[in-house]
């Protein structure tokens, strides 16, 4: 294995992260949407890795790719909830010619499925797989030593509950543009990723890391370690390798850094609107009253509905008080017995298809004990360079297809009730997702003495204004909007919301040019590089102008701005702001944002909202604001 080289000093004896290969990117290379087909092994892509010799196949766009190429054993059976074991090796060679499974989910939008699956459970336990992009080099002219290029780990989003690698192929456009290798990885999600229960622990003696329930969180490690001892094989650089992933993709990547186990397997990070949320063992494990649905996801909760679920108790309270007398075996025993379709059916599925189940656990082994903020103000974690940021109107694609703000013609278009009432009330949602999850992480970095990092906000709103449905206001700047862009995506192949216009295609190239020449000039050399005069400058303290807006010309273009903003001064723009129009509003505001949502849940009170109430003449208790659906 390579080693990896120290980073190199900065005058002030600081450490400073080494540059990787520079990989010149193929600038002449036209990228093409790639169409479904029967792929055929490729002899130029012959390669030997710790399994054995397989071979991938080659791009529409010219690149080579292996598909589906086992990191980690199927953890199924008496592995169900085990740490991941290292993958066989296998006989002959490995034809790595399709996606591998997704792990077990409710289908929808995320999942590459037919429409007519959505609301269905669909994937396959055997799941823990990853798939390898890079530039088209034959078996004997593969880079070796320092001529190796960057490598970038794709990690995807979904709420930890669905997705798959396989909808992001886009990510090959990194190897055709910039000469980069690109990895794409599967994990368990939901249930089967994170799941803490006292009974597994006891049946079978686990280790500590397999005691934390973070089964997902060590298979993404588990992924890392393969790529370090593996990635050289298809020209990538084992000691300059980049995580990057959104929504809880980039939660994964903030609990990478802060994971002790994930030490020195990689060496750059990029959260994309990320959740900086995690769990202590009392709320992983322990059942609780609490009034969210989210809230009531631990382990003893999941097992009792479980346990009813199967008629063996008319109650989750009476099937609570049963299974604390039920021998920790035959539980355990009974629990790996369930097929996945039984341990999902007691989540409700909400916006595409993301039920709110079991997420990371701060275990002191696998995560620290702390918060996720405070460990980065005050703990030890990974310190390597890092982008965070999130969307400007990212709570909309939460909010675009809820009864409160839409009503669906014919079934299908979204038409907003009050156009202005929706403006004014995701803005309040994405500024608290933003405040929460990327300005106090981002911020706690600071004070720990940690400087390399960089902050956006993704502004680019130019979806059709199509009359009626107007997805321009619909989506702005939504939640996922960014990836495209990010994946120098403009043939559409990513196009998820379906908005991709000739009239916005200008703006779109744009946009993907700087987006995609910031992640990759951040994956090579650990600082982000713009196009032109413009410059993103470090994050620091007091800084006026603190974050990088990335628009298209049209929009602005690219331009350091201050949106540095903190939860207290948001509700003191409730309260004061214009853009409301009734008392009515701010109390209801006020109520979704910080007491119905599962994001925020907390960080109001009911005397707050009885004082918020009496300023503004309304007199409606909290609970009539409450939406229908959390997710």
């Amino acid at each position: 294995m390579k080693k990896r080289t120290v980073a190199d000093r900065g005058a002030d004896g600081s450490e400073r992260p080494r540059h990787c290969a520079d990989g010149m990117p193929n600038t002449t290379m036209e990228v093409h949407v790639m169409h479904k087909s029967i792929r055929t092994p490729h002899a130029d892509t012959r390669r030997r890795a710790a399994g054995g010799e397989l071979i991938g196949s080659q791009e529409a766009n010219g690149t080579h790719a292996w598909r589906g190429i086992r990191y980690a054993q199927a953890p199924t059976g008496p592995l169900r909830w085990r740490a991941p074991q290292p993958a066989s090796a296998w006989d002959g060679v490995f034809h790595a010619l399709a996606h591998g499974p997704m792990a077990p989910q409710y289908a929808g939008l995320l999942a590459p499925v037919p429409a007519k699956l959505y609301g269905r459970i669909v994937g396959d336990e055997d799941c823990l797989s990853l798939n390898i992009f890079a530039p088209a080099w034959a078996s004997d002219a593969v880079p070796a030593g320092v001529q190796r290029r960057p490598v970038m780990v794709w990690i995807h989003g979904g709420g930890n509950a669905v997705g798959t690698a396989a909808s992001y192929d886009a990510a090959r456009n990194y190897a055709a543009h910039d000469g980069m290798v690109v990895v794409t990885v599967n994990y368990r999600l939901g249930v089967l990723g994170w799941f803490r229960h006292p009974a597994l622990h006891e049946a079978d003696s686990g280790t500590a890391e397999e005691r934390s329930g973070n089964f997902g969180t060590l298979d993404l490690i588990a992924a890392l370690r393969w790529v370090r001892d593996n990635i050289a094989a298809f020209g990538g650089d084992p000691g300059c390798v980049t995580i990057f992933g959104e929504s809880a993709g980039g939660q994964n990547v903030l609990t990478l850094l802060a994971s002790p186990l994930a030490a020195g397997l990689f060496q750059r990070a990029i959260a994309q609107s990320p959740v900086a949320e995690t769990f202590s063992v009392h709320e992983a494990t322990e059942r609780n009253d609490l009034p969210l649905e989210s809230q009531r996801t631990s382990a003893r909760e999941v097992v009792a509905r479980l346990w009813t679920a199967a008629g063996k108790a008319p109650d989750v309270d009476a099937a609570d008080q049963a299974l604390h007398a039920t021998p920790a075996t035959d539980l355990a025993t009974w629990l790996r017995s369930l097929k996945p379709e039984e341990l999902l059916s007691v989540f409700k599925p909400g916006s595409v298809g993301i039920c709110l189940s079991p997420r990371p656990v701060r275990d002191g082994v696998v995560l620290p004990l702390d918060p996720l903020p405070e460990v980065f103000r005050h703990g030890a974690w990974n310190r390597v360079p890092v982008i965070i940021g999130s969307n400007r109107d990212e709570y909309r694609t939460f909010l675009a297809d809820k009864p409160e703000h839409v009503r669906l013609l014919f079934g299908k278009l979204p038409l907003l009730r009050d156009r202005a009432e929706y403006i004014t009330e995701s803005n309040f949602y994405s500024q608290a997702w933003r405040s929460l999850h990327v300005e106090e992480p981002a911020d706690a970095m600071l004070a720990g003495g940690h400087a390399d990092v960089w902050t956006y906000r993704f502004d680019w709103d130019e979806a059709p204004a199509v009359p009626f449905v107007r997805p321009d206001i619909l989506l702005g700047a939504a939640h996922g909007m960014e990836m495209a862009f990010a994946f120098r995506d403009t043939a559409g192949e990513l196009d998820i919301f379906g908005i991709n216009t000739s009239s916005n295609r200008a703006g779109r190239r744009a946009v993907a040019q700087a987006m995609g020449d910031a992640w990759t000039s951040f994956a090579r050399v650990g600082v982000p590089r713009l196009s032109g005069d413009a410059q993103w400058q470090r994050r620091t303290h007091g800084m006026a102008a603190e974050t990088l807006l990335i628009d298209s010309p049209a929009g602005g273009g690219l331009r350091m701005a201050g949106v540095r903003q903190d939860i207290a001064s948001l509700k003191a723009s409730l309260r004061l702001s214009p853009q409301v129009s009734s008392g009515e509003s701010r109390c209801r505001i006020y109520a979704r944002v910080f007491l119905w949502s599962p994001l925020f849940a907390g960080l109001g009170s009911e005397q707050e909202y009885a004082e918020l109430g009496r300023e503004f003449g309304c007199a409606q208790p909290a609970s009539v604001f409450r939406q229908l659906t959390e997710v």
